[in-house]
């Protein structure tokens, strides 16, 4: 078998960018709705769940790897864990998310999977005998040139037996926006669309201007695929806004030291603020700063019960309006009313 480089992975894009992107995808299935994750994996693995399916996520596990020829010590994200359960059907998916290509993403996938499968293996009566269940992998490609739809591990065993292990690749930039309709919550990702055009054309302003046009059109194209996946049940309106305000962040993260993307950067950061997500986050701001008044009266009605209260009591002592005054504060008048 021909021999690969080991990784492209690294090529053309900062550390800063890469762990943006892992961890907002990571963010976003995390927090997406029941529907939202229900129709990604519907569209991700060509199935049928219905919208009711019961969705648990699980939360990436961090670890600290050490790289080893140099030693230098990283983190690591697992990948994300999706079980879907449908009447006494119970499925296990394993999705990872990458850049750019890498021809070890599938032996990653396959040690998760294992690592997954492990958690709960069943062993046989009589102890012969152990079963674990792999989940269904995929990985998200969001850029690439070389990875092809399968990703593939050949398992060679003595006496000439082998097992064939293979990961689909889905490769986002491949597909028009309208065709992630029903994989919403992936669209935040094509604002890379322009990213490679753009590194290799950096000193060409005109070249830069032509490309910012292009990925404000593919933005407005977002929009309308979220209003209509959003129309259709696929995600809800906290979704839409939770993509949005990804997208943003993202584009800010890629394209925000060029003048030229400015006008896009707008569009995205008006697109938030129309958000449902924006009123709700108004909506909590002002019931917070609504309980702190009532709290904040409830308090001072309380000191002036306390302050009365004494006042009474010093009065009764026989004490002299003037040092009651002195000691509480109140009015002549009011102490006179006591």
């Amino acid at each position: 078998m021909k021999k690969e480089k080991q990784s492209f992975a690294m090529q053309g894009i900062s550390r800063k960018t890469r762990r943006l992107f892992d961890r907002s995808f990571k963010f976003i299935l995390t927090r997406a709705s029941t529907p939202a994750v229900v129709h990604l994996i519907n569209g991700l693995y060509k199935k049928n769940y219905p919208p009711d399916t019961i969705v648990e996520v699980r939360k990436p596990r961090e670890y600290i790897t050490e790289d080893p020829k140099s030693g230098v010590l990283g983190e690591t994200f697992t990948d994300m864990v999706v079980i879907l359960s449908c009447g006494d059907r119970k499925d296990t998916y394993l999705i990872e998310a990458q850049i750019k290509d890498d021809m070890e993403m599938c032996l990653r996938v396959f040690n998760y999977s294992v690592s997954v499968a492990l958690e709960n293996k069943v062993v046989s009566e009589d102890g012969t005998h152990l079963q674990i269940d792999m989940p269904e992998p995929a990985v998200i490609y969001w850029e690439t040139s070389k990875t092809k739809d399968f990703l593939t591990i050949e398992m060679r065993f003595p006496g000439n037996r082998s097992i064939v292990y293979q990961v689909p690749a889905f490769k986002v930039l491949e597909h028009s926006v309208s065709e992630l309709e029903h994989l919403a919550l992936l669209l935040p990702f094509y604002i890379l669309k322009v990213r490679e055009e753009l590194r290799k054309c950096e000193t060409d302003s005109g070249k830069r201007r032509e490309l910012a046009k292009r990925l404000a059109g593919y933005a407005n194209e977002i929009a309308e695929v979220l209003r209509r996946s959003l129309e259709n049940s696929y995600i809800t309106d906290v979704d839409v806004a939770m993509l949005k305000e990804r997208m943003s962040n993202m584009h800010a993260e890629l394209y925000g030291g060029y003048k030229e993307f400015m006008e896009v950067d707008m569009t995205l950061e008006q697109m938030y603020k129309t958000s449902v997500l924006k009123k709700i986050d108004d909506a909590e701001a002002r019931a917070e700063a609504r309980a702190e008044a009532r709290v904040a009266k409830a308090e001072a009605k309380a000191e002036a019960k306390c302050i009365t209260q004494v006042a009474k009591a010093m009065k009764a002592a026989g004490e002299t309006v003037g040092k009651i005054m002195n000691y509480t504060g109140l009015s002549r008048r009011k102490i006179a009313a006591l």
